[in-house]
C-alpha cells in the first residue's frame, strides 16, 4: 500500500519561510489491539528531514508517541518564493515517502 501525499504548505514573508506539513501515517504504537484481539504491529514514522535545496532546514526523530498523521509547523530564515521545499520521511517498516512544494 502506497502512503498518501505528505501535505505541505510555506509561504515566506520578509525572508521567513512558515511551514505546514501534514503526514498521512497511522503511527501504531504496537501497545493496540485490533477487534479480534490481536495486537497491531508496531508501525511509526521514525525520521523526517526537510531542505531547501543542499541546505536541511528542519530534522526530527520521531517514536510511538507521536499521534496518527503528525502535523508539523515550523519557520526557518532565508526563504526565497520560488524555491522548492523536500520533505522526506522513513518508518519504522523501512517505507519512505518524498514530496516536494514551491515555497510563495
Amino acid at each position: 500500500m502506497k502512503p498518501e501525499p505528505i501535505r505541505i504548505r510555506a509561504r515566506v514573508r520578509n525572508g521567513v519561510a512558515d511551514v505546514t506539513i501534514l503526514m498521512p501515517h497511522p503511527m501504531e504504537t504496537g501497545l493496540r489491539q485490533d477487534d479480534a484481539g490481536r495486537n497491531v504491529p508496531a508501525h511509526f514514522i521514525t525520521d523526517v528531514s526537510v531542505t531547501v535545496g543542499a541546505r536541511n532546514v528542519f530534522a526530527a526523530r520521531m517514536s510511538f508517541a507521536v499521534a496518527r498523521d503528525p502535523l508539523l509547523n515550523f519557520r526557518f530564515a532565508r526563504a526565497v518564493s520560488g524555491e522548492r521545499l523536500r520533505v522526506a520521511w522513513t518508518d519504522s517498516l523501512g517505507e519512505a515517502r518524498v514530496d516536494e512544494a514551491v515555497i510563495t
